[in-house]
């Protein structure tokens, strides 16, 4: 049977292709499978991207506002009552860009006038050649049909052997010999344990004798041959144009998930810190740094009503909140935040207690 014939370095090096042209699967990357593994699909998939620009959460920054001195001077007794917290909010408007990436399905192809030879999907997994439990997709050629030696799976070895697994029966079966229609369809089927079409599929080395499985597994050190990558080929569009939608590619337990959309979120600030009345809700939040405050007591005693709860009153056009000394855990320097929208605003009011 005449079929396009590629040598085990030539076909990984379509493996190696620029990186345009090799989709990553992104569930590979996390599959739960224990057959590990990355997918790259050739040729590319065809994708449509679009990108936005709108208004966002603006930016936040605090400004310690007296009776703490913005410095870090401030020295309180302990017996004052409370320690009045006052911050100025700054405000910087943001832009969010979100780039979204639609893919098409996967073009399965290969082309009479040579505009597109060969797809392909590899997986480099760690295993035997033993090891390979289950060979399976789903296809449905739109186009043409299974002739020249493809559809089928490519088995690298590290040895540089390759044992080529054929859908369909590569000694015949139909009007272009090998065929993967009707009666011959291997669809949905596990390649290693399915003999319905027949059990003489496998073929070591381009050798052009086709032979069962437990023949294989001998030829590869009774299965020990370590695997360098596993592919699902369709390259016979030398002998005549050949379309499939593919699906369900499966190693043992690691099926292929090609992409279909991505999107990209991106904030920036995009413009300048500026006092502003628009002030959202801000919770207190403290800490104590150390135990040994410094210097001299510079503040005078307060009594004034603490507050209480958890969020800080909104007077004038700043945040206030009065600080009762009882709450804190005694002499030391404390810092105080505003806390916005989960997060602790920068810049924080940092006073000692005596």
């Amino acid at each position: 049977m005449k079929r396009l014939i590629r040598n085990l370095s030539a076909t990984l090096a379509l493996g190696a292709l620029v990186a345009t042209n090799l989709l990553l699967s992104p569930a590979s990357a996390v599959s739960s499978s224990t057959t590990t593994g990355t997918w790259y699909f050739h040729g590319p998939q065809a994708s449509t991207t679009t990108t936005t620009t709108t208004p966002g959460t603006p930016a936040y920054k605090t400004a310690v506002r007296a009776p703490i001195n913005a410095d870090k001077s401030s020295n309180f007794p302990a017996k004052r009552g409370v320690v009045p917290v006052q911050f100025d909010l700054l405000a910087a408007p943001t832009t969010t860009t979100t780039t979204t990436t639609i893919y098409d399905p996967p073009v399965w192809k290969s082309l009479s006038d040579g505009s597109v030879t060969y797809a392909g999907l590899d997986l480099s997994p760690t295993l035997t050649f033993a090891q390979i439990t289950n060979l399976s997709a789903d296809y449905l050629f739109t186009t043409g049909d299974c002739f020249g030696g493809s559809l089928r799976w490519d088995i690298f070895l590290a040895n540089g052997d390759v044992v080529r697994v054929y859908y369909g029966n590569p000694n015949g079966g139909g009007p272009n010999g090998q065929s993967c229609s009707g009666a011959s369809s291997g669809t949905g089927r596990n390649l290693i344990t399915d003999n319905s079409v027949t059990e003489n599929r496998f073929e070591l080395n381009n050798s052009g004798t086709y032979t069962t499985y437990a023949a294989a597994l001998a030829a590869t050190a009774n299965g020990s041959a370590t695997v360098s990558g596993v592919q699902l080929t369709l390259d016979s569009g030398w002998k005549a144009d050949q379309r499939a939608d593919v699906s369900n590619v499966t190693v043992n337990d690691n099926t292929w998930v090609p992409r279909t959309i991505e999107t990209t979120t991106t904030t920036a600030v995009t413009g300048d810190f500026a006092k502003t009345c628009d002030l959202p809700n801000a919770e207190l939040r403290w800490a104590k740094n150390d135990p040994t405050p410094t210097g001299a007591i510079n503040e005078a005693e307060s009594i004034q009503p603490k507050d209480t709860g958890q969020y800080f009153r909104q007077v004038d056009c700043k945040y206030i909140y009065n600080l009762a000394v009882s709450s804190l855990d005694g002499r030391g320097t404390y810092t105080v935040w505003a806390r916005i929208n989960g997060q602790n605003v920068q810049v924080p009011a940092t006073f000692d207690l005596r």
